[in-house]
Order: structure tokens, then C-alpha cells, then sequence
């Protein structure tokens, strides 16, 4: 009798600590279904640059690049940056291993563009591992960027495009993206070479095989450091990387969801 009932304190005491686990694990603010899939996290909470997905991949800043308030106003939970001619901002991971074979990747995030006088074929880059501009319109190995009047833009072997908010003229399309928020949303999957992008939860454009880059089939490696914001003025929040891809469904949650700054 004795062991029996030493055996159920045991059981239950097994079961508290694992309930209590689960919930110091949840990766904060977002969607149950999707916790499990984040490999990064950066809600720049009081202006913090660690990873608040539990994987420890924080950021770093060597640069002039500050805290700004986020969509919702709340001070310090957003980074601003102001790459003008003669600067350079940007948020760093040099230890980018997270992200090597990766057969499926989502990137999510809301980025404000200021500063309308960017000349319109100015490439500026909001997430990105790598250096470098290549084919097909894309820094580094991989970048969701703003390019062509400040459109987003999603390149890796291949890319995809925000579709036009005006009748494309360049300096109205520039003028109607500076200084509102916007959700985007890009995902990979290798198989098929999938990639899509969405704006404010709609899908804007989507593309499978190889881009027919002038110079041959576009290579694609592992390797460099992971950025933020380089080449680009305004600010970013709620950066998140996901090893799969998200569906429509999927995209529609994270646009509904409040900011993720925990005050």
C-alpha cells in the first residue's frame, strides 16, 4: 500500500511539472498551432534584441539603429532604421546555422518605409541572409525586401512580387507604401520550388521552378549572416522564422493578431 501510494505522489508531481512546463514553453502571443514551428523570434520587446522563441538566437546591433514605437504606438517595441547615403543600419546574427537545410521556411513580419524621397530602384532589405544583390532580385542567398517603388519582394532561386497598389505610376506606388504599416508574409518549400507572398494576410503572388536568370539557374547556399534592415529606412517589428510553410489560414492569424510587445 505504502508503494502504491508513493508511486501516485510521484505520478503527480510528474504531472505538475510538466504542466508547468508547457505553459513557460509557449512562445508568447501567438497561435497555439504555430509555436511549435518557430525557430526565431523578435518582438523587440523594451527594445530587446534577444530571440524569444527559446532557441537563443538573439541579435546583435554594432550600429546606430534605435528602438521605435510599433503599430500600436507602444514605446521601444520596434527597431527603426535610417540607411541614408553615408550610413549603415542593420540588426545581426552572425551564427545564421538555424537556418541551414531548410526544405521549408516561412518569414513573417510588419514593416512602416519612411522617407519618400528613396529613388524607387533602390533595393532595401528587411530580412535577408547574406550580402550582396543577385539574381533573382534578392540580397544575399536569400531576402524579403522592398525593390521597384518600394513593392515587396521575396527572392531566393526565384521571386515573388506584392502586386501594385496604384495604377503603377513609380512616385504614386512610393508615396502610397511610405509610412503605413504592412504584414508580409513569404514561404519556401524546396520540393517544387514553391515561394509565395502575401500582403495584409491576401496573397499577392506565388511562382514555382528556377528563375531564368541571365546568368544560368540561380545558386543557392547556406551560408552568411542573418540582417535586418540593411538598406533600409523605417522600422521593423515582430520578425518571426518558421521551419514550414504557413497557409493562407496560417497567414490570416498572424495579421489579426495584436502586437506581440509585452510591456
Amino acid at each position: 500500500m505504502e508503494i502504491k501510494r508513493t508511486l501516485l505522489l510521484m505520478a503527480l508531481l510528474i504531472l505538475a511539472v510538466a504542466c508547468g512546463k508547457d505553459d513557460s514553453e509557449q512562445v508568447p502571443c501567438l497561435p497555439d498551432n504555430l509555436e511549435d514551428h518557430v525557430i526565431a523570434f523578435y518582438p523587440f520587446t523594451n527594445g530587446s534584441l534577444n530571440d524569444q522563441s527559446g532557441n537563443n538566437q538573439d541579435l546583435t546591433n554594432s550600429t546606430t539603429a534605435v528602438p521605435a514605437p510599433d503599430r500600436n504606438g507602444n514605446v521601444d517595441c520596434a527597431y527603426e532604421f535610417n540607411n541614408l547615403p553615408n550610413s549603415a543600419e542593420f540588426l545581426t546574427r552572425t551564427n545564421s546555422a538555424f537556418l541551414d537545410n531548410l526544405t521549408e521556411m516561412s518569414v513573417s513580419l510588419w514593416y512602416q518605409p519612411k522617407n519618400t524621397s528613396r529613388a524607387g530602384g533602390v533595393f532595401e532589405s528587411l530580412v535577408s541572409r547574406d550580402l550582396g544583390f543577385s539574381c533573382p532580385d534578392r540580397s544575399g542567398q536569400w531576402s524579403v525586401g522592398l525593390y521597384d517603388c518600394r513593392k515587396a519582394v521575396f527572392g531566393r532561386t526565384n521571386s515573388v512580387w506584392d502586386n501594385n497598389i496604384t495604377n503603377f505610376d513609380c512616385v504614386q506606388e512610393l508615396v502610397a507604401r511610405t509610412d503605413s504599416w504592412n504584414h508580409a508574409v513569404a514561404t519556401f518549400r524546396e520540393n517544387g520550388v514553391e515561394m509565395k507572398i502575401y500582403r495584409d494576410g491576401v496573397l499577392q503572388d506565388s511562382t514555382t521552378g528556377d528563375s531564368n536568370c541571365s546568368s544560368g539557374t540561380p545558386l543557392y547556399a547556406d551560408i552568411g549572416a542573418l540582417f535586418l534592415g540593411r538598406d533600409y529606412t523605417g522600422v521593423i517589428d515582430d520578425v518571426i522564422i518558421f521551419d514550414k510553410v504557413l497557409t493562407q489560414a496560417d497567414v490570416a492569424s498572424l495579421f489579426a493578431l495584436e502586437t506581440c510587445c509585452e510591456e
